[in-house]
């Protein structure tokens, strides 16, 4: 298990380098990002392959989609949405309508589902100029269930897991959506 959190690991790291990359305007910042890249890029390949042979060979299984992880996915969506709603809307402000979804989750779900769904709603937290409405604040909050679905253990026993989660998925689908608008 602990070489599909590699895995993951480096997968996300090279995808906040290459946000990073496309935020800079600085030639020195993107060519030093492009080394880590590269660097990153090649661990990132022989991992894969080496997860892979040993899928293959049976000593290891790749977690799929359940029915749990579905719920998480919904959960994460909606978690979002509450907190942006109740931030935006309603006007209590990011910290009080976090804190309201954080409360609501843990008395109502296992600390595993409350965990994923308490990330998610950092997301509402985002001001209208990063996450402008109720629909997008969901479709963050959906990528944000998916990495924290594949990325459980990465981060375990590591401060700032659901910041970097919630930032990560705010990020790449602000990046997706500015190829389309």
């Amino acid at each position: 298990m602990r070489k599909i959190n590699f895995f993951y690991y480096i997968f996300i790291s090279n995808i906040i380098l290459i946000l990073a990359f496309i935020n800079t305007d600085l030639f020195l910042n993107k060519l030093l990002i492009l080394m880590i890249i590269a660097f990153l890029g090649i661990a990132l390949k022989d991992h894969f392959h080496e997860i892979k042979s040993l899928e293959e060979k049976g000593n290891i299984t790749i977690e799929k989609l359940n029915l749990d992880n579905l719920k998480i996915l919904i959960g994460c969506s909606l978690a979002a949405i509450l907190t942006w709603y109740i931030n935006h809307k309603i006007g209590y402000g990011p910290i009080v309508a976090n804190g309201i979804v954080g409360v609501i989750v843990a008395l109502l779900f296992s600390s595993k589902k409350a965990g994923a769904y308490y990330i998610a709603s950092f997301i509402g937290m985002s001001s209208q100029a990063i996450v402008p409405s109720m629909t997008m604040s969901g479709i963050i909050g959906l990528l944000a269930g998916f990495v924290i679905i594949f990325s459980q253990e990465v981060y375990a026993g590591m401060g700032g897991k659901g910041g970097t989660i919630a930032a990560f998925s705010t990020q790449l689908v602000r990046m997706i959506l500015g190829f389309f608008i």
